[in-house]
């Protein structure tokens, strides 16, 4: 999906969405929501690489 703000817009977008989903999953964890759980944890990571394509090298997870 295209953004007005262009490709990297996108990607700081995704890197503060990924941190908002972040603060869900220590929210879902606390508060022991553990079936809404793997699904933050996997858009987390589908956000990060996101926000890091074409950036140096992510240690594998």
């Amino acid at each position: 999906m295209k953004s007005r703000r262009g490709e990297l817009g996108d990607k700081d977008t995704a890197g503060k969405m990924a941190d908002a989903v972040s603060y869900l999953c220590r929210v879902a964890a606390e508060e022991g929501f553990d079936t809404v759980l793997c699904d933050l944890l996997e858009i987390r990571q589908k956000l990060e690489k996101i926000a890091g394509e074409d950036d140096e090298p992510r240690r594998p997870t």
